[in-house]
């Protein structure tokens, strides 16, 4: 509604005028409505644009009922609610939409008939965003709340609002590892893993127009030194149909540093995300979540889709490496997210990638003579003298890789909170860039990867959560080794076990995760492959600006 129904002309419109009047005073003089009950007799609707509201004449003075000037908002009714298919100011916080039902394109409300309400805390965020479970609405926050604790939301399902908004975070945390050690590495580099550190600081500016909107997000970080610079760099031009900007645009086009289009981890929210970080699979395929490319993305009712061209070269140390390979590597994503009734959301989606690998080759050595000191005497003798063979130059080379994935996700709200249960697979040829790193021209085989990851948590009232995810990642599954001179198959495969408890305020989060590691990466007494002792426990701070 756009028009100001107490724009009033002549006699009929006073006689309208009166009638207003008449009816005001008969609704205000019925009683209010039960609790969690909506009112039907109560109706407001904000218009999108003040500009287009009609104004009476000079001449003729409004009536007592009559809205107020387009420069102050009008008074909000106590038991009114703000229709779902309102469009707020782009100068007003957007209005909470877990009261009324999402429109076509938007995710599936949480609170909705027969579950428990959410709290009438005004600048909180939603019990469900403050777990970090997907709160399955657009991402907004409350009425009165700053635009800073308005949740990001997931990648694949984001609406672009108009106007300027900020937001950010600060992640600090302790972390203790059995593998910890008061010693030095060869290089220089410490064993000690037993640390405070900040994981992430987040700032992030968002400026949405009509068809076009801009994102600047930075971190910091002290992992493995202090590191400072991008994380998100967006230009984007986008086509939002009949939707308002609460909902998902239909056709996005972004272009700079942007988040990768692969499974649901890489989707999800790094600040509403309840386990410290992705599954060790995710990790070693995907080092980053974000790349340098261009990605064609959007949504229409249940459905939506991202494809991406980019570069391939995972973020280290805040800084994209040169592409040496002039093909670009292909990603994407298509899903779907649909209530199955009004307390059970289901989501998921397939994904792919394709892309070109680097082999570095290695450069020519010369022929050279080694001394080994057999007796420790100090001299060089004849038979401790060893002549070592040069060898020619390996020149660069390229190899193909890709991946498949399939995400699955079902959100439910109970009497106790919020349910989440998640899963996902992938299976991937040459890809694993951060763990054991592929290199099928040095290995002379192409290399193959499976992950598998099963998460479930759950929401325990408004402050507090419990979660359980268990990982597995193999990186090579066709790998042998030979002990006492016979063949065996060596299993590099890892399984993780990560039991997760939490506290949840409207500001903040404390979550506390141990991490139970099961590879083969150490050796017994015989030399056969056995669990190596490396453990994590890692207590986790999170504030939000």
């Amino acid at each position: 509604m756009t028009s100001n129904p107490y724009a009033l002309r002549g006699a009929p419109g006073c006689l309208v005028a009166a009638a207003l009047v008449l009816a005001t005073v008969s609704a205000r003089a019925q009683p209010a409505p039960p609790p969690g009950e909506p009112d039907d007799d109560v109706e407001l609707t904000v218009p999108a644009t003040p500009a287009s509201t009609a104004t009476p004449p000079s001449s003729a003075a409004p009536p007592p009922s009559a809205a107020p000037p387009s420069s102050a908002p009008p008074p909000t009714p106590a038991s009114a609610t703000p229709p779902a298919s309102a469009a707020p100011p782009a100068s007003a916080p957007a209005p909470d939409p877990s009261s009324a039902p999402a429109p076509a394109g938007a995710l599936a409300t949480t609170s909705t008939a027969g579950a428990p309400a959410t709290p009438s805390t005004a600048d909180a965020r939603s019990p469900a965003g403050r777990v970090g479970l997907p709160t399955t609405t657009a991402p907004a926050a409350r009425s009165d709340a700053p635009p800073s604790l308005v949740a990001e939301g997931s990648n694949y399902v984001r609406p672009i609002r108009r106007g300027l908004a900020w937001w950010g975070f600060v992640q600090a945390q302790y972390q203790r590892n059995d593998l910890s050690e008061d010693q030095l590495a060869p290089g220089g580099e410490p064993l000690n893993q037993d640390e405070f550190s900040l994981r992430r600081a987040r700032l992030r500016i968002d400026h949405g127009w009509e068809n076009a909107a801009a994102t600047l997000e930075m971190d910091a970080s002290t992992l493995g030194g202090v590191r400072i610079g991008p994380r998100r760099a967006e230009a984007s031009l986008l086509y939002r149909g009949a939707e308002d900007d609460t909902i998902t645009p239909r056709l996005v086009l972004t272009a700079g540093i942007t988040d990768l289009p692969f499974g649901a981890e890489i989707g999800e929210s790094q600040r509403d995300r309840v386990f410290m970080e992705r599954s060790i699979g995710s990790t070693a395929l995907f080092p980053s979540e974000a790349d340098i490319g261009v990605k064609l993305w959007g949504a229409y009712r249940f459905l939506n889709y991202a494809v991406a061209v980019v570069n391939g070269q995972p973020l280290f140390d805040a800084a994209f490496p040169r592409d040496p390979v002039a093909a670009k590597d292909i990603v994407g994503r298509v899903g779907a997210r649909a209530p199955v009734d009004p307390s059970l959301v289901v989501e998921g989606g397939v994904s792919f990638w394709n892309g070109t690998g680097f082999s570095p080759g290695r450069d020519a050595t010369k022929a050279s003579v080694t001394w080994i000191d057999d007796n420790n005497n100090g001299f060089a003798e004849p038979h401790e003298l060893q002549g070592v063979t040069g060898s020619a130059a390996v020149p660069s080379q390229t190899f193909r890789r890709w991946a498949l994935g399939l995400d699955l996700g079902a959100s439910k709200r109970t009497a106790l909170g919020v349910s989440r249960l998640s899963g996902e697979v992938a299976v991937a040829s040459n890809l694993d860039r951060a763990l054991l790193v592929s290199d099928p021209i040095l290995s002379g085989a192409d290399v193959r990867q499976l992950v598998l990851s099963v998460a479930a948590v759950q929401q325990i009232t408004d402050y507090g959560l419990v979660g359980f995810r268990a990982a597995y990642y193999d990186p090579n599954s066709d790998v042998f080794e030979q002990r006492a001179g016979v063949s065996h198959i060596k299993d590099e495969s890892f399984w993780v076990l990560s039991p997760t408890l939490g506290l949840t305020l409207s500001h903040g989060r404390l979550v506390a995760q141990y991490d139970v590691v099961a590879d083969q990466l150490a050796r017994d007494d015989r030399g056969v492959p056995t669990n190596a002792k490396n453990n994590q426990l890692t207590l986790r701070l999170q504030v939000d600006l």
